[in-house]
């Protein structure tokens, strides 16, 4: 049987079988107890309760070199189904090659009614600003971490002191936080000004992703379509994508829809990763995809290129049981390696979404993998939830009133 025909328990001990999960944590996946009350009222403010969101994994999946399963956390039933599709065709034909580079974190410290002398005095201090920087969070230090640059930037009567943190494996909010406040009082000191705010960006320019990977012909071809023809159309697809703004949007929601799952399921900041993300499509002044697809020497090219704005150790990540087992289960050592995979889901999940749009149209398949949210809509319980969805994959009827139809037929044998 194939793995979307197993049932959860059997998925679960799938993952022991393969030794990806231990028998503790296959243990607490079927307990279905992600979240206990007391770390739940600690995460979030007049807690009543967990909103759960599916958790499941993508499969064949080749990193540099690396195989992996990637956890997932999403309510739209394709995505999964899609970034093991992509992933598959490019396992197939070499995998996916990522260039990850530091983790740079950037903050700001901006001085508001500044005097003639402020730049020049900040100028002055530069490096025992850095230092005092570096002391305010020695454990960084510690970690191969710290600062890695200031910039001093004129707005006005206003000053910017833009300050650059490795972060190493934290995504780093808190840690960039500390390291102003604290440092925004010694600025204070030296230029007898009033700090109008310190807080981190979230901007990705310091944290940037590049993943690539090329797809043989023959993995793309449908009954009806050659595999030469396929990638001509996601060529001219993606050139049109460049060319409009409207298709770039959704173009990269297609990327997010794997990368904010992955992120969701590490218990990172997702929020800070769709910031990132847009802002570097906007980079130019003009909404642009975040990857491109061309062929080269006789094959599809595809290169993703977008910050990935995550950690693998502290905050959430580390208290959330769901995100340590989400770590375990991909076997990532640290956030560099994390950032990688991400990468490569993005990349995985566009590829399928613009191969089904180039030939049989998104539809089809999305609509297969709804039939059971149809059917539970519809009122189908228990074992009548796959008997509705596969009547409605076999009509190819995917409506509400459908879903009814069937349901009261299956009921009235």
């Amino acid at each position: 049987m194939k793995l979307y025909e197993l049932t959860d328990e059997e998925r679960i001990n799938y993952l022991l079988e393969a030794n990806y999960i231990t028998t503790e944590q296959a243990d607490f996946l079927k307990s279905r107890k992600s979240l206990p009350e007391d770390l739940a009222d600690s995460l979030s403010e007049n807690q009543i309760g967990i909103f759960g969101l599916p958790y499941g994994f993508a499969t064949d999946f080749t990193v540099n070199g690396k195989d992996y399963i990637i956890p997932m956390s999403i309510e739209e039933p394709s995505v999964i189904a899609a970034a093991s599709n992509g992933a598959k065709r490019i396992r197939n034909s070499g995998g996916f090659k990522a260039s990850v580079g530091k983790h740079i974190v950037y903050g700001q410290i901006v001085l508001e009614s500044v005097k003639v002398d402020t730049f020049d005095l900040l100028n002055q201090n530069h490096n025992d600003i850095i230092q005092f920087a570096n002391d305010a969070h020695p454990s960084l230090i510690k970690r191969g971490g710290g600062i890695s640059s200031l910039e001093l930037h004129k707005y006005d009567d206003m000053i910017e002191l833009e300050i650059g943190v490795d972060t190493v494996d934290a995504m780093g909010a808190n840690i960039v936080n500390t390291i102003l406040e604290k440092t925004a009082k010694k600025v204070a000191f030296i230029t007898d000004c009033d700090v109008l705010c310190s807080i981190l960006s979230n901007s990705g320019v310091g944290q940037v992703v590049t993943v690539q990977a090329d797809v043989d012909f023959d993995k793309l071809s449908t009954s009806t379509m050659s595999g030469q023809e396929v990638a001509q159309r996601i060529v001219m697809l993606t050139k049109f994508a460049r060319q409009s703004v409207k298709r770039a949007i959704t173009h990269n929601k297609g990327i997010m829809n794997g990368v904010d799952a992955v992120v969701m399921a590490t218990g990172n900041d997702y929020r800070a990763q769709e910031a990132a993300a847009q802002e570097f499509a906007s980079q130019t002044g003009r909404y642009s995809p975040l990857s491109n697809w061309t062929i080269i020497n006789g094959r599809l090219h595809g290169e993703l290129t977008m910050p990935v704005e995550i950690g693998s150790v502290g905050g959430a990540i580390s208290s959330m049981p769901m995100a340590q087992l989400s770590l375990s289960m991909m076997k990532v050592y640290g956030s560099k390696e994390l950032r990688a995979v991400i990468g490569a889901v993005g990349l995985a999940n566009n590829l399928s979404a613009l191969r089904a749009l180039v030939t049989t149209g998104i539809q089809a398949g999305h609509m297969s993998l709804q039939s059971k949210s149809l059917a539970v809509t519809a009122g189908a319980v228990g074992n009548e939830i796959k008997l509705v969805a596969a009547e409605l994959n076999n009509q190819k009827n995917y409506s509400l009133d459908n879903a009814k139809k069937v349901l009261k037929e299956l009921r009235n044998k």
